[in-house]
């Protein structure tokens, strides 16, 4: 039996774009709305759209893993960049990923609004105290901490998730992911392409977005490969 992997996109662009990279059209799942099933190499492949911020990744998340019962799962789509060295279309493959926009165990308490949830992670195998740790299956791409949010970031946000957690890129769906595949102990990987520097705007997302969802797309065939 082939491993089944799940591949989550939030954006319809990203999902077409990782599409097209396997060289195949899917065949859609059980009649639903872009879920698709790609017979890859050695690979079952689940795409799935999962929509734009935390709420609708942590839904889809949940329900590709109790429809399917992925043994890996991937976000792959774009991200908007913190440090300063990374530049647009660079690949980042974090190993670290948080919340950056509400507390998670003791590193930032704004609105402390989930301390009851942190004990259903301790002693999981892709939980830290001060994150999720994320698979990178020796990618050869930028690693670092990817912080999740919930709007586009503006230069103070961007300035205080990189003093707060050592941010290097931020998007608005991985942290959700990962809470949800630690919950169920399911390994997860987060390939992300840059579409905006840390001087950029959400002008410059607009005209990078289509590359970088390429680039990540190549990227995650690649990881793929070493599953």
């Amino acid at each position: 039996m082939k491993p089944i992997i799940a591949v989550l996109c939030p954006m319809p662009m990203e999902f077409d774009t990782v599409e097209k990279a396997f060289g195949k059209l899917g065949e859609p799942l059980e009649n639903v709305f872009e879920e698709k099933k790609i017979d890859f190499e050695n690979l079952d492949i689940v795409l799935a759209r999962c929509g734009v911020g935390k709420t609708l990744a942590a839904a889809k998340t949940q329900k590709i893993i109790q429809m399917y019962e992925p043994d890996h799962i991937f976000v792959c789509g774009v991200a908007g960049a913190i440090a300063a060295d990374l530049n647009v279309f660079d690949v980042i493959v974090p190993d670290r990923i948080v919340h950056g926009d509400i507390r998670f165990g003791d590193v930032y308490n704004p609105t402390d609004v989930t301390e009851s949830g942190v004990s259903l992670f301790i002693g999981k195998p892709g939980f830290s105290s001060a994150a999720f740790l994320a698979d990178r299956l020796n990618a050869p791409y930028r690693s670092g901490t990817l912080a999740t949010i919930d709007s586009f970031a503006e230069e103070n946000e961007k300035t205080r998730l990189e003093k707060t957690f050592n941010a290097v890129c931020i998007d608005m769906e991985s942290a959700a992911v990962a809470q949800i595949a630690t919950l169920w102990n399911i390994p997860f990987t987060v390939v992300r392409a840059v579409s905006d520097s840390r001087q950029q705007t959400e002008g410059d997302f607009e005209t990078n977005a289509p590359k970088a969802c390429e680039t990540a797309a190549q990227a995650l065939i690649s990881l793929l490969r070493k599953i």
